[in-house]
């Protein structure tokens, strides 16, 4: 049992890019396509359905961390230094949490945009050594892959307006959330949203980046081209109303 939440030993491996990687990325897809594909059945969901949906989503995401975190302090892995809730992924999850207990639809226009800056990018380059035997697996597939489509999902449930003018709102507040991890980082000593280096993984795949030493400007232009990439089906939805 305390392999399976430790993984000391890495037994049934995660390769970047390799079958299990591919079959995740191709849940994402398939489940994406389907929710852009059936957004007039969504949209017409009763609200008893709808809510019942939500207290599942929030149920779900709350027992993934709840589990994650209780695990790490029973084995006694636990670290401040790298285990706060100071990752963008997590930043994301909470907010939208937030979003579906309060409605508050200029959060959601906020969360709307996190999940591709954040959870969304990292599913394409996830930082993981072992796979189906692991259970940090299993959680990041349900705080990354399955918030994305939850967040998509609830867009086109919510009938919410998303308007270009959210994009900007979205990118100073990400920015300031930036700041504060690279003042806390420098404080602490640590890397949270990855501010005072990029993971070792990353400069594996992309070795340029090695010679371009600035995470920051690095991680600002992923950002920049990810909301790029999540305005597409707002752009096509405010353009069919």
């Amino acid at each position: 049992m305390r392999e399976f939440f430790v993984d000391e030993v890495v037994g049934i491996k995660f390769e970047l890019f390799g079958l299990i990687h591919l079959i995740c990325l191709g849940v994402l897809f398939i489940g994406l396509f389907l929710i852009y594909n059936n957004q007039d059945k969504i949209s017409k969901i009763s609200e008893k359905t709808a809510k019942k949906l939500k207290i599942g989503i929030i149920s779900v995401i709350m027992i993934n961390r709840i589990i994650y975190i209780g695990a790490q302090m029973i084995y006694g892995i636990y670290t401040w230094k790298e285990d706060l809730p100071l990752h963008f992924c997590f930043i994301t999850g909470y907010l939208f949490i937030y979003y579906l207990i309060k409605k508050k639809e200029k959060v959601f226009k906020t969360v709307f945009f996190f999940a591709f800056m954040g959870p969304f990018t990292a599913t394409i380059w996830p930082d993981l050594q072992s796979s189906l035997d692991y259970f940090v697996f299993y959680e990041f597939f349900i705080s990354h892959h399955l918030v994305v489509l939850s967040v998509f999902f609830i867009y086109y449930l919510d009938k919410i307006k998303i308007e270009k003018k959210d994009i900007i709102r979205t990118f100073i507040f990400a920015n300031l959330i930036f700041i504060f991890a690279i003042i806390f980082n420098r404080l602490f000593q640590t890397n949270y949203i990855m501010s005072e280096e990029l993971p070792e993984h990353i400069l594996e795949l992309y070795p340029f980046l090695n010679n371009f030493n600035n995470p920051i400007i690095t991680i600002i232009v992923a950002g920049m081209i990810a909301m790029s990439i999540a305005y597409i089906p707002v752009y096509l939805k405010n353009k069919n109303n």
